[in-house]
């Protein structure tokens, strides 16, 4: 073997045996982090002894011993953190109670404080703060309930002490609610606490000394049925709470109370004069009124009903009835103040009845009613209004309804045929010299007539005046020619020839020869014809208002009323003419004015549709006199459809005719949008 090739090899030899020692040294190195991570466990837990042997009786009861207080040591801090947890919780729903508390909203306290009674019932807390929301709402019991399981919870927790002393104070329980307070002097440490108790136990037993003295009832507890007295302690007791109401002016529950307490025991001046405060603060004087009399009417040695009622009498004006209300007072009143200020008002009053005009109420008359209420106009500031557009309500024409009756379909009043006016004048008795000529049925005798007996004829025919052989005036038709000409005189001279010839005859009795058959034929015809088709009128009976239209264009109006006259009674094209006119003169302003009505806008729009865009005429002047016109916000809501559609004609026109674009767009926005 060569040196070189044996150099070569040695070298290899070192590298494999370097590269098998590294190796060697890794997995030294991770089996004593293996070996390390299975001594030390990963939680940092304890390491466990391993359990002793079974032979050693000692070393296996103390290793029980030692597992067991571990194992409650353990569960007891789970615990800790589960209730830590739900203390959490219930903390947040009493905070959230607490605001809806300060809110005044006590249903909605209520519920939050029950959640968190629910999810951690061993606070006291939320029981207290839970019984001031009852007492608010007057659930005393509720709320009674509620102060004893805070003080059982906790038997040192003042609050619950003094929400229970206020709804004794409340009950009319007085001996109850001065133990409450003794109970806080002597649980409390606060200063502030012990003062407010000082001061509510003074008050208290200041009560119990009043009522013990001089009971409030006219009545001597002996005299009165125990049964009756018991009755009376329970009514006392909503006056009492009725007062508390009373003191912190909530009228309206205390109203409520003085009403129960009537309502158990109605034999009490005092709690109707209590009431009819409550109604004179509500401004309920007719209450206030009645409460007033039943007061007086039960005791007429109480003074206080005398003075509310001369309140009343003086507001409604009975100046000389509250004078003698005023005089009462003061001769019963027995508080030198009370009746100083009740001379004043006398003095005032007086006053008020001696003045031959009386002075000006110093009351509003709408305040006389209580549910009189002043309506003031809502003005809300820009960024408060409605921001949405109002809601377009579109205006169709309706076919008119169908009328049926019977079964049968009565045609519309456009198409049934005018009632004469003579007609309507014999409806209502109105003698207007207008007759209506009705047809009379022909009465068929010629059977009972011999052939040739004109005159028997001509007795039992029907009578014939003058006025009634007068044929109406009008044109008649050449059979021969065709032209249409009046009656010539010489026939109009031989009917009249005929008629005096006929008077004659009759007058001098004389019988006429018997008349040939095709002339007899022709007179019945004539007869037979007259009788079924009544007269005509005459062209002289024309309404006189179809004479009286103006033939030519009217000179320009100086008033919008001149305007209006004239033009309802001008004709299409005399309106178009008319218009025309007043388009390219300055008097077109302002003639429109207030009584532009949905009607007249038509007529215009219709004008210068059909008239004006034809004729190339100039439509500009007229529309915008238009729409500067006060009403044209509402009148374009009601534009129908052919209204709209000539309207957007008369734009497309002016945009063709080179129309400035601003006048085009202040046209459509004030008669389309």
């Amino acid at each position: 073997m060569d040196t070189i090739e044996s150099q070569l090899v040695v070298r290899n030899k070192c590298e494999q045996l370097q590269k098998s020692i590294k190796e060697l040294y890794e997995w030294e190195e991770q089996m004593k982090a293996t070996n390390a991570a299975k001594a030390q466990p990963t939680d940092n837990s304890e390491i466990k002894p391993l359990p002793p042997v079974r032979s050693d009786v000692r070393a296996m009861s103390k290793f029980s011993e030692e597992d067991k207080a571990s194992v409650e040591k353990q569960d007891q801090a789970e615990s800790e953190n589960v209730n830590k947890k739900m203390l959490a919780d219930a903390e947040i729903l009493k905070e959230r109670g607490n605001k809806q508390c300060k809110l005044g909203n006590y249903q909605e306290a209520i519920e939050l404080y029950s959640q968190a009674i629910e999810t951690y019932a061993d606070n006291a807390a939320y029981y207290s703060n839970r019984a001031l929301c009852y007492m608010n709402l007057d659930q005393f019991d509720d709320c009674l309930e509620d102060c004893s399981t805070a003080i059982a919870k906790d038997p040192a927790y003042i609050k619950a002490y003094y929400r229970r002393m206020q709804a004794y104070e409340r009950l009319g329980e007085n001996e109850k609610a001065a133990t409450e307070c003794r109970q806080i002097l002597r649980l409390s440490r606060d200063e502030n606490e012990l003062n407010t108790a000082k001061r509510d136990l003074a008050r208290i037993e200041k009560r119990l000394e009043a009522s013990q003295k001089s009971p409030s009832s006219p009545v001597k507890p002996a005299e009165m049925d125990p049964t009756l007295a018991l009755v009376k302690q329970e009514a006392d007791k909503y006056k009492e709470l009725g007062n508390k109401h009373l003191a912190r002016k909530d009228f309206e529950k205390a109203e409520r109370s003085y009403t129960k307490a009537i309502s158990l025991y109605g034999e009490e001046a005092i709690y109707y004069t209590n009431r009819s405060l409550c109604y004179w603060n509500l401004k309920d004087y007719d209450k206030c009124l009645a409460d007033c009399n039943k007061a007086i009417q039960l005791d007429e040695s109480y003074f206080r009903p005398y003075y509310r009622r001369m309140q009343v009498r003086e507001l409604r004006g009975a100046y000389q009835s509250a004078v003698e209300d005023c005089r009462k007072f003061i001769e019963l009143a027995k508080d030198d103040k009370q009746k100083v200020t009740a001379e004043k008002d006398l003095l005032r009053l007086e006053r008020l009845v001696k003045a031959e005009q009386p002075a000006k109420q110093a009351f509003v008359w709408s305040e006389i009613k209580k549910n009189a209420k002043l309506i003031k106009f809502v003005q809300k500031p820009p960024h408060l209004r409605s921001k949405k557009p109002l809601t377009r309500i579109a205006i169709k024409d309706l076919a008119p309804c169908p009328i049926v009756v019977g079964g049968k379909n009565i045609p519309p009043p456009s198409k049934c045929k005018p009632i004469p006016d003579a007609a309507i004048d014999k409806i209502f008795n109105n003698n207007t010299g207008e007759r209506l000529i009705e047809p009379e049925e022909p009465t068929n005798l010629e059977h009972l007539f011999p052939a040739n007996s004109k005159k028997l004829r001509n007795l039992f025919s029907p009578s014939t005046t003058p006025t009634e052989q007068k044929k109406p005036f009008a044109p008649q038709t050449n059979k021969a020619t065709g032209a249409t000409g009046t009656v010539p005189k010489q026939q109009q001279q031989a009917v009249t020839n005929s008629s005096t010839q006929e008077k004659q005859d009759t007058s001098a009795k004389k019988v006429e020869p018997a008349p040939k058959p095709n002339q007899d034929k022709k007179e019945t015809l004539s007869q037979v014809t007259n009788e079924k088709h009544p007269k005509t009128t005459n062209v002289a009976q024309l309404p006189v208002m179809q004479s009286m239209r103006p033939t030519t264009v009217p000179a320009i109006p100086k008033t919008s009323a001149q305007f209006y006259t004239t033009w309802s009674g001008l004709d299409e094209d005399l309106r178009y003419q008319y218009l025309k006119l007043l388009s390219n003169t300055p008097a077109w302003r302002n003639l429109l004015g207030a009584s532009l009505s949905n009607e007249m806008l038509s007529e215009l729009l219709h004008i210068l549709q059909k008239r004006f865009i034809p004729d190339r005429c100039e439509v500009v002047n007229v529309l915008k006199e238009i729409v500067q016109n006060e009403s044209i916000g509402i009148l374009s809501l009601m534009m129908d459809a052919k209204d709209r559609e000539a309207t957007s004609q008369l734009l497309k026109y002016m945009e063709a005719n080179g129309v400035t674009k601003d006048d085009v767009e202040c046209i459509r926005r004030k008669l389309l949008s």
